[in-house]
């Protein structure tokens, strides 16, 4: 055993690793720390782009009491919560049952895992244009086939049916991000114990249950992770289908700091927001981040 604890510590395997990541975390971390300082000094200042010199107006923490006492913020949180939850636990479902029939063997398997990632790869503000045709009362493809089945069209961008709307449109764009990553952890597993298990008798319920699931665990709480993050800062496809309406139904917080900024010009309080939804995502990832860290550091 090295003397020198520090430098068992660099040699070893995981200050290996450390070492190869730090060149890229320096790069990422000047990349974004200079705009985040940035943004933070403005979030204290009164800057209107329609007052000139109004960026070296110090107000204190103003911005932030404001918007904290806005009700449209809270709609939007409000709105941003249910969406993120929704969208993520749909997708999470449906790309776990689309990851364990793609784990099968079967006839043109290749073909069916590359035709269903496609919405992944698609880009955010082309799907959004392309669900708002569907979703077109008069002309879209949804209600043609209402019609065509004798049932009522439905204004799928009114008041009741917008959020529901854009969180199917988002299912179906995330749902190959849950399939793949799920999949990576269903072909990583080990066939021994399953097969092991259908010889003692295990149905397969009990065999997702008690092996495949414990072993897909730590793979579902990276995607979720990631898609919780992601989905707390949509915006693109989001304002192209509805534009945050009708009203506030569909106002997100992004949507809300972009009607700020880009409408009312008020600088300050748009990096307001933008802090504050900083610390709503770290609040609200940090809970699987640490689980995953944990499981990380057990199976070390």
């Amino acid at each position: 055993m090295s003397a020198n604890p520090v430098l068992a510590a660099v040699t070893g395997r995981r200050g290996v690793a450390l070492l190869f990541l730090l060149p890229a975390a320096l790069v990422l971390t000047l990349i974004y720390l200079g705009p985040m300082l940035f943004a933070l000094r403005a979030s204290f200042t009164a800057w209107l782009l329609t007052s000139p010199g109004s960026e070296n107006i110090f107000i204190g923490v103003e911005n932030y009491t404001d918007v904290m006492s806005s009700p449209e913020f809270w709609s939007a949180v409000h709105v941003t919560v249910i969406y993120a939850l929704m969208s993520i636990c749909c997708g999470l479902t449906l790309g776990t049952i689309f990851a364990l029939m793609l784990d099968s063997d079967f006839y043109a398997q290749s073909f069916f895992r590359s035709i269903m990632i496609i919405p992944m790869v698609i880009t955010p503000s082309v799907i959004g244009i392309f669900w708002k045709l569907l979703y077109e009362e008069d002309s879209g493809v949804f209600n043609a086939v209402l019609t065509a089945l004798h049932l009522p069209k439905v204004s799928w961008l009114n008041l009741d049916m917008a959020l529901p709307s854009i969180i199917l449109m988002d299912v179906w764009q995330t749902t190959p991000f849950f399939m793949l990553v799920i999949l990576a952890g269903l072909q990583a597993m080990d066939r021994n114990a399953v097969e092991a298990a259908r010889v003692d008798g295990a149905s397969g319920v009990q065999l997702f249950r008690y092996i495949t699931l414990p072993h897909l665990v730590p793979y579902m709480l990276i995607a979720t992770s990631f898609r919780a993050i992601a989905a707390m800062g949509d915006f693109d496809k989001i304002w192209l289908l509805t534009g945050g309406g009708p009203g506030d139904r569909t106002t997100t917080i992004t949507i809300f700091a972009y009607k700020i900024g880009f409408s009312a010009f008020d600088i300050g309080r748009t990096t307001a927001v933008a802090w504050i939804f900083v610390v709503v995502v770290l609040v609200a990832s940090s809970p699987l981040l640490w689980r995953l860290f944990k499981t990380a550091m057990r199976d070390q």
